[in-house]
């Protein structure tokens, strides 16, 4: 009896360590590029402004989007209203949504970004990182205010590393940027997780990224996001509060699909010969 429970221990140990999925589901946002949910009495909450001739590679979620002239969504916009300028294409289609679907949504990104924050992290500057590399496992961050201008960031890692950057103040980055060397990035999360009362944002910080280079994740569920002309956005996605961009093109990461894993040959033989040790003990 102890033999067998033994085998079933072991066994429910193996499949259960095999089994673990991402350290930090992002659940349905994973389907945006670019989400603006936020739900308040600031009447810029949910906003999502494209400058014209924006080119987004995703579908777009926001509770009050507002498309340039020009753009072209490769994928499906949603929200609660509309706002398509001339000549605007959206490959999807759109999507009408209730407010249900902005708050279902809007949970899973504050789950997310209290998830994050609760990790603390090294408190550092963004400058101070460049050339870091990887642990091979969680690398998890507090960054001081930031304020760069024509800097370039290269952090180095490969496909088992995960990064946090939590934020808390102001970030102003315009010229260089956030370059990921051998980090999937999937994997990396940028996270403002507190409000600012700035006036002109009501409770929606702000922070803005100019003519720079940035990849990953960016969380930011009580801001409102603000990215310039000549951004680089590739393998990049924003959820946020609200947004304002003139950008070119957006890119997000591809978003990957769960790999079997094989089960180790050692457990198979064991579960092979489990019927024989029954046997023997019934005997």
């Amino acid at each position: 009896m102890r033999l067998i429970q033994g085998l079933f221990a072991v066994f429910c140990l193996t499949t259960s360590s095999l089994s673990v999925a991402s350290v930090f589901d992002v659940g349905s946002l994973a389907e945006f590029a670019l989400f603006a949910g936020a739900n308040g009495q600031s009447s810029q909450a949910g906003y999502l402004g494209f400058g014209s001739e924006s080119d987004v590679h995703g579908n777009v979620a926001a509770r009050n989007p507002e498309f340039g002239a020009g753009s072209h969504i490769h994928g499906y916009a949603a929200g609660v209203q509309a706002g398509v300028g001339e000549g605007v294409r959206l490959d999807g289609g759109w999507q009408q949504w209730q407010e249900h679907h902005f708050s279902l949504l809007n949970q899973q990104l504050l789950h997310l970004s209290q998830q994050l924050q609760s990790l603390g992290g090294q408190q550092t500057s963004l400058q101070a990182l460049h050339g870091y590399q990887g642990v091979g496992g969680l690398n998890v961050f507090q960054l001081t205010p930031v304020q760069m201008a024509h800097q370039r960031v290269e952090i180095y890692g490969n496909a088992d590393d995960i990064f946090v950057f939590n934020i808390a103040d102001f970030f102003l980055m315009d010229g260089g940027g956030i370059l990921l060397h051998g980090i999937n990035p999937n994997q990396v999360f940028f996270n403002f997780h507190q409000y600012n009362t700035a006036t002109e944002y009501s409770h929606l910080a702000a922070a803005n990224i100019g003519t720079s280079s940035i990849q990953g994740n960016w969380l930011a569920p009580n801001m409102m996001f603000q990215i310039g002309d000549g951004a680089t956005l590739d393998s990049t996605r924003v959820w946020a509060g609200a947004m304002q961009l003139n950008i070119q093109t957006f890119t997000p990461p591809a978003t990957e699909q769960p790999t079997p894993v094989p089960v180790p040959a050692t457990l198979m033989l064991m579960l092979f010969g489990l019927p024989a040790v029954l046997w023997r003990l019934k005997r």
